[in-house]
């Protein structure tokens, strides 16, 4: 059959000249396929057992991939662990950053959201209140009545979060959203707003995730994180204690006070190690203080703080902020420094 078409076709190009080029090609693209055909059914098990070799590993590799790095979208923000890396909430979910009017900065906290909340908080009846009451142990030193009770009426910016110091039961906070679901301790607005917008002059973005999170909220992440402890064979008390190294015991995180945010860039959108060498990450670690934010959890504290490294997580102090950050300690280290606690 083979040697008859291309004859054929040899023939038919000899006899007219205008055909000769035709045929030739007609001759050659026929044997090109002839002989890949009659090769591969000619090695037809071969073949078989090399893709499905091959679709094994292709399925296992991008099944692993995509546990352990997803990819970075554009509403998502990902905190890495042993576990792989999971979704958290971003500064505003429900924004389509897609249409056009959105623009490609629109998951950005602007200065102007931060003015509208805090000309909200302002008016007659939104008025700040600063009636916090400490916890119980907690102490502040008086020059002519020594140590007292402290009240952070006074100095509610050094309230001691903690496993050991948890939020007071009658500790009331007022909130101010921001924008989506951005909320935050009213009083803490204006100094996130020139940290962000120092940041912006020196070419930095900053995106706030993870601010204010409600007692329920934080009931629901640690308790996905001690479970998946759990799944991997741990009891419940070691999943427990695993969990609080990354995920604050609910009525011990800063976040529920509204007095800390989780910061990304628009470079970096991972939760994890990574942000400390990143363009922001050092950025908020040289500047932050002078907005009166600290880095809660340093490299080498975990010991004193009870959580582990987290380059992304700033809380505010106030004008404690530059003693702490220059000094290199923790804030456990320096309530207790001077009488806030035990």
């Amino acid at each position: 059959m083979k040697s008859k078409v291309v004859i054929g076709l040899i023939r038919a190009g000899r006899n007219n000249k205008l055909l000769k080029i035709p045929c030739t090609i007609i001759v050659a693209v026929y044997l090109f396929f002839y002989y890949l055909f009659t090769f591969l059914f000619s090695h037809m098990r071969k073949i078989a057992g090399i893709c499905a070799i091959g679709l094994v590993f292709v399925s296992f590799t991008s099944f692993s991939f995509a546990e352990n790095q997803p990819e970075a979208e554009e509403k998502k923000v990902y905190v890495n662990t042993d576990e792989g890396s999971f979704e958290v909430e971003y500064i505003d979910a429900g924004m389509d950053v897609t249409s056009p009017e959105s623009g490609s900065r629109e998951l950005e906290v602007s200065a102007n959201d931060l003015l509208v909340a805090m000309n909200a908080s302002l008016t007659a009846e939104n008025e700040i209140t600063n009636d916090y009451q400490a916890d119980y142990e907690a102490r502040i030193y008086d020059e002519n009545d020594g140590y007292l009770q402290a009240s952070y009426a006074d100095d509610w910016s050094l309230i001691l979060i903690n496993k050991e110091h948890h939020i007071p039961v009658d500790y009331d906070l007022q909130l101010e959203t921001i924008r989506g679901n951005v909320q935050s301790d009213v009083r803490v607005i204006p100094h996130v707003l020139d940290m962000i917008n120092g940041a912006k002059e020196d070419g930095v973005t900053l995106y706030i995730c993870s601010p204010y999170r409600s007692d329920e909220k934080q009931e629901i992440l640690f308790e996905r994180k001690k479970k998946s402890y759990m799944r991997k064979g741990y009891s419940e008390k070691e999943a427990y204690n695993l969990a609080s190294q990354t995920i604050a015991i609910p009525g011990t995180s800063e976040h529920q006070v509204g007095l800390a945010f989780d910061f990304i860039s628009n470079e970096y959108k991972f939760l994890d190690a990574g942000f400390a060498d990143t363009r922001a990450g050092r950025w908020l670690k040289e500047h932050s203080a002078d907005y009166g934010f600290i880095l809660r959890y340093p490299l080498g504290k975990e010991n004193i703080t009870g959580i582990e490294f987290e380059p992304w997580h700033y809380r505010y102090v106030g004008e404690a902020a530059h003693e702490i950050m220059e000094r290199g300690i923790t804030l456990e280290e320096y309530t207790k420094e001077i009488g806030a606690v035990d």
